[in-house]
Parts: C-alpha cells; structure tokens; sequence
C-alpha cells in the first residue's frame, strides 16, 4: 500500500521551515501517512503540529511521538481528540503524571502500542484490540487488566532502576487468554513470582527475564501452570534458587532455557539433575537445550558432572544437549560475547555435552 513519510522535527523558526511538510501533505492526497514527531519544546511547536499535521489525523497509519517536556507533552496529548481510524502503531515517549487519552480512546485499528515514560487511560477502549505492547512507566500498576486486553500477544513490562514499577495485583488470578510472549525487566523478583501466581497465561510460549532484582521477601504463593511454555531466557537475573525452581516446575513443555550472567550455581545444576519418584514433579522433563554463560569462577569438573547428569537422566525419546561457558573476563566483555556459545575464547572453559558424550 502506498504510503507518505512525515517527519516533523520542532524549532524551527524561519520563513518556510514547513513548507515541505506542507507539501508532501497537499500531494499524498488520501494515501495513509506515517507520522514522526520529535524535538517539541515549545507551545509554539504544538501549535504548528496541530495547525499542520493534526488535520490529517484520519490518514495516520503510525504515529511516533518523542518530547522531553512534560507540560509540552500535556499540552499536545490533551488537544488530540479526534478519531484515528485506520491508526496501527503508536510509540509515545515523554515525561509527564497526567494521564492521557489519545484520540479520546478512538483508534480501534491500533495493534502496537509502546509507552516510555507517559501515563495513560490504561482501562480505556485504546487498549482493546492490540496485539503487542510495551509499557516502560512507573504509572503502570494494574496487572488485573491482563485479563482484559484480550487480544494481546506480546508484552513487555520494563522497570527504572531509579524509579520503580509497583504493581498491584488483584485478590483472584485473572486470564491473559492470547498472551504468546512475556519480557519482564528491572522488575522485582517477589513481583515476578506474583505475577506468575495471579495471571494465567494458558498459551505462553516465550518467557524473557531481564535485569531481575533480587528480593529479601519470600513470596509464598502457587505459580500457576505454563503448559505452553517452549522457551525461557535469563539474562542479568538474580533469582532465589527456590523461587526458580518453583518456576521451573510448572514448565513441563519447556524446550529452551538460557541462563546469560544469570545464577546458574553448581547447586542450582545438580537440584535439576535429582529426579524424584513423582515424575509429574520432576523438572523440565521435555528439555531439549540447556545453555548457561556466567563470568563467575566455578570448579569446571563439578558443572561437567552435572550437566552429564542432566543429559543423560533424560528419556531415550528427548535428546538432550547442554553448554556451559566459563567466563573469565570482564563484565562489559561478557555482554558483547554473549552469543558466541560456539567460540571458546574469551571464556576460560566451554563444556557442550549431548546424548553421544562431552566436547570441549
């Protein structure tokens, strides 16, 4: 479908600095416009963005919005009312405590919504048909309205580390019927454990931690069961083994785990590798790949043995392999070589062992 790019930039002040704009407008016609707004400091910025671009709300296919005034960004949220029709993707990012209600909730086409910063009528109809979501606010709390946006299949939820996200949760778990994927990051780990125990996620099947805080308060509470769960990765995460495990015991379809900088501890290892008489309690019994990457100094001999263990524990009919990277190099060094599981350098060890036996 034909399309017209408008990417208006604010502060500019002589003759004519809008001209193009104006243009490219008065020539797209009726096509469907993608509309970028950034550097709006001043009242005066708005005024020219609604004189100008706002007209043309109805032809809005996407709208990327970026301000670093709060009472700028008040100013120009408050004053679009109008419907966005045939609106599909929405990034706001700006400070501000008021809440907003863009298109006063009338964008019924909109399936991608990211949020910085910005708070929003987050039980509004803008929420009703989306299907991807990335919310990175302190201002979001209500983790009960899971249940409601029905259609959504992928959310991130991201926390400042100077100002933290406190959410709520509701006396009942509730349903996030559609929900496929789930990123948490810089949340705490007592919310994680929460989450997991108060939103029932039946056709997850990818769950990313990153940057969890560790909590000093045990959260005693049921997880509730992940049966679709296929891939889960930790990267910067500290976990209480407990809470883990917990975790990990409500996975029995998991086929990926991935531990980046994580807490996979030698003990941690040998408590997957124990193989209880319940086997509906055993963890992760459809494990097909386990892979770990830590800078910290473990006996290399005790991680082989476990992880040959794991391997080797397995059903006849689940082939299995396991990797352990052994760091021993700096922090920063680390994330950039994060993905390089198959070179052995910078690591001081690498172990990759599969149903037919250890490589190194």
């Amino acid at each position: 479908m034909l399309s017209t790019d408008i990417n208006f930039v604010g502060g500019k002040t002589h003759p004519g600095a809008y001209d193009e704009i104006a243009a490219r407008l008065e020539r797209s016609s009726s096509v469907p416009i993608d509309v970028a707004a950034s550097n709006i400091t001043t009242k005066e910025d708005v005024e020219i963005f609604l004189r100008l671009v706002y007209p043309h709300v109805r032809r809005w296919r996407s709208f990327d919005l970026s301000v670093l005034d709060a009472d700028v960004a008040a100013t120009l949220m408050e004053n679009l009312l109008d419907e966005a029709p045939i609106l599909e993707r929405m990034n706001l990012s700006g400070p501000g405590d008021s809440v907003i209600n863009p298109f006063g909730g009338r964008a019924s086409n909109l399936r991608h919504l990211s949020i910085r910063g910005m708070s929003l009528k987050w039980d509004g109809p803008l929420f009703n048909n989306l299907h991807t979501l990335s919310i990175h606010t302190p201002t979001w709390t209500q983790t009960s309205l899971l249940g409601e946006w029905h259609h959504l299949k992928k959310l991130k939820i991201r926390s400042d580390y100077l100002k933290r996200m406190q959410l709520r949760f509701s006396s009942s778990h509730v349903v996030a019927p559609h929900l496929e994927c789930l990123e948490l990051n810089g949340i705490t780990e007592e919310d994680v454990v929460r989450l997991l125990s108060h939103v029932e996620m039946p056709h997850l099947t990818r769950l990313l931690f990153t940057h969890i805080i560790d909590s000093p308060n045990q959260v005693n509470t049921q997880i509730l069961p992940l049966p679709a769960l296929r891939v889960l990765r930790l990267h910067a995460t500290e976990m209480c083994q407990d809470n883990l495990l917990n975790v990990l015991r409500k996975v029995p379809n998991l086929h990926n785990i991935s531990f980046e900088d994580s807490s996979p501890i030698p003990s941690f290892i040998t408590e997957l590798t124990t193989r209880p008489e319940d086997q509906d309690t055993w963890v992760m019994p459809s494990l097909q790949d386990f892979r770990a990457n830590a800078h910290r100094a473990y006996d290399d001999s005790d991680i082989a043995n476990a992880l040959q263990r794991m391997v080797r524990q397995r059903e006849d009919a689940v082939k299995m392999r396991a990797k352990m990277c052994i760091f021993e190099g700096e922090r920063d060094d680390l994330t950039r070589h994060a993905a390089e599981w198959g070179v052995e350098r910078p690591y001081k060890r690498v172990h990759s062992i599969t149903s037919d036996g250890e490589t190194q």
